[in-house]
C-alpha cells in the first residue's frame, strides 16, 4: 500500500515500477543476510554451550583399575586362610592369612594388601610359624606400617615391620625383633609415627622354667628395630609405655 501511495503521488507508471523493484530487491537482500547470520551463530552457540556446561569437549581421564595379582602358590599349598583385617589410609587394606595346620613347619604368615579392595600385592614374612600370627598398624604417622607377630618354635617370638609405601608392601631387612619368650606386641612408644615393639626375654636362670622374665623394648629408627633396654617384670604388671634403658640378661 506504501508503494501504491507512491505511485499515485507521482503519477508516473514507469517510476512507480523502478521503485517497487528496488524495495523487492532490498527486502530479498535484507531476508539473505538474515538467514545467513542465523546458520553463523548456530553452531557456535551450541560450542559454547557445551563448553559452559562441562560436555564432553574435554572428558575427565577415568583412574585405571588397580591391577589385580593372584594369591601365591606357597598360601595355597600351606591351606592358609584370611583372618584379621586393617583399614589403611587412601581405601587400602592389609589381611593377614594364616595356615590352619600346626605340624607344618613350613608355613609361614603372609599379609594381602588390597587397593579398593583389589589384591595388589603380596608379602610372605621369611620367619614365623604361619598359624599363630597377628598383625598391628599404625595410619596416623608420616606412612602407615604395621607390625606382624607371631611364635617362633615353642617359646621365641618374632616381630617384623611392613611400611606401606608406592603402592606395596616393604619390609626393611632390620626392621625385625626376636625374643626367647612368647608374648610380643607393637606400639608406637616414643610417638614418631612407626611402631615400637615390647617383647619378653628370659634370663634362663637357672633354666627357662624357673628363670626371671623380663620386658625388652625395641625401637623403630631407619630401616631397623633396635633393642633400647629392658626391666624386670613384676607379677601381674602392664607392659610398658615407653621405651625402656635399663639394662638387658645376657642369655
Amino acid at each position: 500500500m506504501a508503494v501504491n501511495a507512491l505511485c499515485s503521488a507521482r503519477g508516473s507508471l514507469r517510476e512507480c515500477q523502478r521503485l517497487s523493484w528496488v524495495m523487492i530487491a532490498s527486502l530479498l537482500i535484507l531476508a539473505a543476510a538474515c538467514a545467513s547470520a542465523q546458520r553463523s551463530a548456530g553452531p557456535a552457540s551450541r560450542t559454547n554451550g557445551a563448553h559452559n556446561t562441562g560436555a564432553a569437549t574435554h572428558p575427565r581421564a577415568a583412574t585405571p583399575e588397580p591391577r589385580s595379582t593372584p594369591i601365591p602358590a606357597a598360601c595355597r599349598r600351606w591351606d592358609c586362610r584370611a583372618g584379621q583385617t586393617v583399614n589403611l589410609p587412601d581405601s587400602h587394606t592389609v589381611t593377614l592369612w594364616l595356615g590352619i595346620d600346626r605340624l607344618d613347619y613350613q608355613s609361614r604368615p603372609v599379609i594381602e594388601l588390597r587397593d579398593h579392595g583389589v589384591s595388589v600385592h603380596w608379602w610372605i614374612s621369611p620367619q614365623g610359624d604361619g598359624w599363630n600370627g597377628s598383625l598391628t598398624c599404625l595410619t596416623s604417622g608420616i606412612e602407615p606400617n604395621c607390625v606382624l607377630m607371631d611364635s617362633v618354635g615353642m617359646h621365641s617370638s618374632v616381630a617384623e615391620m611392613v611400611i606401606l609405601r608406592g603402592g606395596r608392601l616393604i619390609h626393611p631387612a632390620g626392621a625385625q625383633a626376636i625374643t626367647n619368650s612368647a608374648g610380643v606386641r607393637a606400639a608406637d612408644l616414643n610417638s614418631d609415627g612407626y611402631l615400637d615393639v615390647i617383647g619378653n626375654t628370659n634370663d634362663y636362670r637357672p633354666n627357662y622354667a624357673q628363670g626371671h622374665n623380663y620386658w625388652q623394648t625395641y625401637r623403630y629408627s631407619d630401616g631397623r628395630l633396635i633393642a633400647t633396654g629392658c626391666a624386670r617384670q613384676a607379677r601381674g604388671a602392664a607392659a610398658p609405655t615407653h621405651l625402656l634403658t635399663g639394662s638387658c640378661p645376657i642369655v
